[in-house]
């Protein structure tokens, strides 16, 4: 054993099933050619396979579970609320928990935000806010507004609008075909800034800011609707956020243009980097805050479009209301389980752990910098991210980036004991790798010490099979 009390020979990792693709009962999965292992319960940051192993959840399910797992709290409240009404449609009634629950997101929300569109993930809370920003626009005779600017790289979910607006190659280019077409500024963030190189501070951040200004000029002001990005990059770029100064400007320029300013707070919103929303580390007001994932900590499929006043107020006198909706917006059953979540993170001050625990978390992170394919270290609260280098001064990528690369890092997690959140392709589309590590709102700093030890052993063993 070494110092850090981890086992440092891969003999040592546990034995784990694992069953193929192609034999997930009726399963359509995410890849056939793919082994999978079986989860079979959780308790806390902890889950278990189904031969028994247990593994520190680093990762928070997929960013989502963050108040832990098994809340006997949230259990009894999906059971009382499917018991007395599971679903009525949006269409025709209002519904109590709904009305409930959404009055206490206002209560989290920064000031200005009084209602929320409930809808069940947060590709749909973008879509939502996407085409809420198009019909502001039209109902206040700007009918030519339609264009939503983005950012490179930017991850926004996986339906049409959403995807039309993520700069995520590798989970956009197959389906290319299908999507708009729509104007994207580089990410403005310092570790590959593309001005300054990570030297440049705010003066840069109001530099990679006003890319948002020439690309509403190059398309015309008439016809941009929005902009979206979110504050604290989740999958596309592990936790990376912009230079000083650069959401200020970007509200400058959004206000000139009369363009909607749009925050995807899908993972970074509901309390994971140390604010209630990661916007609230910058003194800037969004006009829309979209969220998903910690609403519901992962025990109901929930999202959320929480607009300003000064857009919903747009709405009041339309009468046949905004042109959208799913089947299950609103949701009782839902609802109830968002309220019970919420009231947890409440009641166990989850918003002020995370900034507490976050804070020492990134300290210790500051370790794994003795690992040469240790680039930047970065992230806010309890959602930090790895970047990894084949060399930390050019900052060139592994030459395994990818696939490879990512396959390696999570299996010898699971070897280790700890999940993580390989990703990449933030490098010209195709190249760069990085890990988020984002785990439970709940988790303390004895677990913390826990998990950067994981990782330790995880990055010794990668190290050593990358021959560095």
């Amino acid at each position: 054993m070494s110092d850090r009390q981890m086992p440092d020979d891969p003999s040592d990792a546990p034995h784990r099933e694992t069953t193929p693709g192609t034999e997930l009962g009726g399963m359509f999965p995410r890849a056939f050619q793919k082994e999978y292992v079986t989860i079979t319960r959780g308790d806390g940051h902890f889950v278990w396979d189904a031969d028994g192993n247990r593994y520190l959840d680093a990762i928070a399910g997929n960013q989502n579970v963050n108040i832990g797992h098994g809340r006997t709290e949230v259990a009894e409240a999906a059971r009382e609320q499917i018991e007395t009404l599971e679903y009525t449609s949006s269409m025709l009634f209002a519904n109590e928990p709904a009305m409930a629950y959404t009055e206490r997101i206002a209560e989290f929300t920064p000031d200005g935000f009084e209602h929320a569109w409930l809808v069940s993930s947060g590709s749909e809370a973008n879509e939502s806010a996407v085409k809420m920003a198009r019909q502001y626009h039209y109902e206040r005779g700007n009918t030519e507004k339609y264009k939503v600017v983005s950012r490179q790289p930017s991850y926004h979910g996986n339906t049409g609008i959403a995807m039309a607006l993520s700069g995520f190659p590798a989970r956009k280019t197959k389906m290319q075909p299908l999507f708009d077409d729509w104007p994207t500024i580089s990410a403005g963030t310092p570790y590959r800034c593309e001005h300054c190189d990570g030297d440049g501070g705010e003066a840069c951040g109001v530099r990679c800011a006003d890319e948002l200004e020439q690309a509403i000029l190059d398309e015309g002001p008439e016809t941009v609707a929005a902009f979206i990005a979110e504050p604290v990059t989740g999958a596309a770029n592990a936790a990376a956020f912009p230079h000083d100064g650069y959401f200020e400007r970007i509200r400058e320029i959004c206000d000139e243009y009369d363009v909607l300013f749009i925050v995807d707070e899908v993972m970074a919103g509901f309390g994971r980097t140390g604010e209630n929303f990661a916007i609230e580390h910058w003194d800037v007001t969004p006009d829309i805050i979209t969220s998903a994932k910690g609403m519901s900590g992962g025990y109901s499929p929930i999202g959320g479009t929480m607009p300003h006043r000064r857009i919903a107020e747009v709405f009041e006198d339309v009468e046949d209301g905004f042109q959208h909706g799913h089947t299950y917006c609103f949701n009782p059953a839902s609802a109830a389980i968002g309220n019970a979540v919420l009231e947890y993170m409440d009641d166990k001050d989850l918003v002020a752990n995370a900034r507490d625990v976050g804070a020492y978390l990134r300290e210790r992170c500051e370790e794994f910098y003795e690992y040469d394919f240790v680039g930047d270290v970065r992230g806010k609260g309890l959602m930090l991210g790895v970047e990894f280098v084949d060399d930390r001064e050019t900052k060139e990528p592994l030459p395994e980036s990818g696939a490879e690369f990512q396959s390696l890092l999570f299996e010898t997690g699971l070897d280790e004991g700890v999940i993580t959140y390989p990703s990449g392709g933030h490098v010209a589309g195709d190249r760069g790798d990085h890990t988020l590590i984002t785990p439970p709102l709940t988790i303390d700093r004895d677990a913390a010490d826990e998990l950067i030890d994981r990782m330790h052993a995880t990055f010794e063993q990668v190290g050593a099979s990358l021959d560095r």
